[in-house]
């Protein structure tokens, strides 16, 4: 799978109008026809063999919520991890669908347990079934799903000295701070964390990347962030003592004659932002400072920037084996191609 890729779903609608089928489901029973079925069973063995979370496609009916709820647990039953929704009342009810039940979280707990107390030695029988390694690695799904909801019940019966119907796996009490750290753990295997940026590795000296992200920046964003940090410097705020800017001062743009100057800070940090999805989300350490920052024409609201990086130069770190130093340089450019920032920075990037 891509780097990138952190679910799959399927739509169910466009296959058909693709296909020119008539319908999507039976008349009857309102299930889908098979070779929807067939397409919805793909979708999720794909996803299960990329690791990635499993979507099932939408229910057409937003007013029939029984029939959305069933579809729904039906989902849940087979492995799907969400549901798309296209209807508020439809969020609601994917929350109470998907969330495990008291009994499911109950058996789940108890096969952890007993699978853990033997040490996962051979098959065991569990509530007159017969359980092995699958069933534990799924009841630990089943646990790492539970809602907030449910734990604030279980340690309101706690303070209340209401008996527990759940108990708990690994003889840590529910909400307590090693119940919380097992339950982490997972998530984490069931929700995977997903990162877009690159690794050390990845940024070689000479890459050039292209950001996705665009702005165009308004005179609120100025305001805000100029009050925000304090600053309270006129040419930032004053529009009658901006009204002597300058065609020349304004880099051509001749609509931006007589307005105030957009606070070159959040030009910077907006450079910055617009530059993390594809070249640093989730693989820097640290961002070690900036060697240069440059301004070449101003900004002013209602511009739209978009950025570009580019890498000028890496090294291993000295103290630190599994990391690196790269050396980017953030360009921002308007909608009239001009530079309006350039900001070399160096970073602490991971290794893979």
């Amino acid at each position: 799978k891509g780097p990138r890729v952190c679910a799959i779903t399927w739509g169910c609608e466009d296959l058909s109008a693709e296909l020119g089928s008539y319908d999507t489901r039976e008349e009857d029973s309102g299930k889908y026809l098979h070779v929807f079925r067939h397409c919805q069973n793909m979708c999720l063995l794909a996803a299960k063999a990329a690791g990635v979370q499993a979507i099932d496609g939408i229910f057409q009916n937003i007013r029939n919520v029984d029939g959305f709820e069933a579809e729904a647990r039906e989902a849940k039953i087979m492995g799907f991890d969400g549901k798309l929704t296209l209807h508020p009342e439809q969020v609601s009810a994917i929350h109470r669908v998907l969330a495990p039940t008291a009994e499911e979280l109950s058996e789940a707990r108890e096969v952890v347990s007993i699978w853990e107390r033997k040490e996962g030695t051979g098959s065991m029988e569990v509530r007159g079934k017969m359980i092995d390694k699958p069933h534990y690695i799924r009841a630990k799904k089943v646990i790492a799903r539970r809602s907030d909801d449910n734990v604030e019940k279980e340690n309101s019966n706690k303070k209340s000295g209401t008996k527990n119907p759940l108990p708990s796996s690994n003889n840590t009490a529910p909400g307590s701070v090693a119940d919380l750290h097992v339950r982490d753990t997972n998530e984490e295997v069931v929700f995977p964390r997903v990162y877009l940026g690159k690794y050390f590795e990845e940024l070689e000296p000479g890459l050039r990347i292209r950001h996705f992200l665009t702005r165009t920046v308004t005179e609120s964003d100025n305001v805000f962030f100029t009050c925000l940090t304090l600053n309270p410097a006129p040419i930032h705020l004053d529009h009658e003592l901006s009204k002597g800017n300058t065609t020349e001062l304004s880099g051509g743009g001749l609509n931006d004659v007589g307005k105030p100057l957009f606070n070159s800070m959040f030009t910077l940090a907006l450079l910055v932002g617009m530059s993390v999805p594809e070249a640093t989300h989730g693989t820097t350490v640290a961002n070690l400072g900036f060697s240069e920052v440059l301004f070449p024409k101003p900004v002013y609201p209602g511009d739209t920037l978009r950025a570009e990086t580019i890498v000028l130069d890496r090294r291993e770190s000295r103290s630190r084996p599994t990391q690196g130093i790269v050396t980017l340089q953030h360009v921002a450019y308007n909608q009239r191609g001009e530079v309006v920032c350039k900001a070399t920075r160096q970073a602490l990037m991971k290794k893979r």
